[in-house]
């Protein structure tokens, strides 16, 4: 386009753009976004979930960018939960609930239940259970394109809760089932620097990533005496 913007794709979820003519521009000085005159966007990958009743009709339906979590609410007993992935049994969910994680989601409540952080440019949907009352379930990482579901039992001791980003509250009763899936409407977001810089940079200022005091250097001297 020559009196627009010219975009050009990267890799995944990840992309330039770069003004195609400085015509018309202002002579200011510029804010301190992109390189050589280029402003990277990620694509952040959102959720697509829905709220099935027992007998299969639609009760809600919200996007999510961030997080899907189904816990226990405020029952005093353990969450049950099925969950399938394209329609394969995953596994019976015996915790104080799970968290279904994007990418962006992977550095919040998912992060504080031991999940994985995930670059925001890997398209994956995370996997977390809360405080799972056996000791072999762990984070599990699947790929955007599969469609997950979780349903409460008959058989549960008591009704579940799912919340969509900290909102919209719902209570689930027995046989109602929460369906999840990659959005086709990613969030763009524009980069100061690029998606790896601004992530890697944002680690390491709002959570102190891997940092400790360096290991000193041996010294010979004390060694020898």
């Amino acid at each position: 386009n020559k009196n627009g913007l010219t975009i050009s794709q990267r890799a995944n979820n990840n992309m330039h753009v770069e003004a195609s003519s400085f015509s018309g521009y202002s002579d200011r000085e510029p804010l301190a976004f992109g390189n050589n005159n280029k402003i990277c966007i990620s694509m952040r990958m959102r959720f697509d979930c829905r709220i099935f009743g027992i007998d299969g009709s639609l009760r809600a339906r919200y996007t999510v960018l961030n997080e899907v979590v189904i816990d226990r609410g405020s029952s005093p007993y353990l969450a049950s939960l099925e969950c399938f992935c394209d329609d394969v049994h995953l596994t019976t969910v015996q915790a104080d609930g799970i968290i279904f994680a994007t990418p962006t989601g992977s550095t919040a409540y998912s992060m504080a239940a031991g999940g994985s952080v995930v670059h925001p440019a890997v398209p994956a949907i995370m996997v977390t259970p809360i405080c799972p009352h056996v000791l072999s379930f762990r984070s599990m990482v699947f790929p955007d394109h599969v469609v997950l579901r979780c349903y409460v039992p008959s058989d549960a001791r008591s009704t579940a809760c799912v919340h969509f980003d900290g909102k919209h509250r719902t209570e689930l009763s027995r046989g109602d089932s929460v369906q999840i899936e990659m959005s086709p409407h990613p969030v763009p977001t524009i980069n100061r620097v690029d998606h790896s810089a601004d992530w890697l940079s944002s680690l390491k200022s709002n959570f102190n990533f891997n940092t400790r005091v360096r290991q000193k250097k041996i010294s010979t001297t004390s060694v020898s005496d």
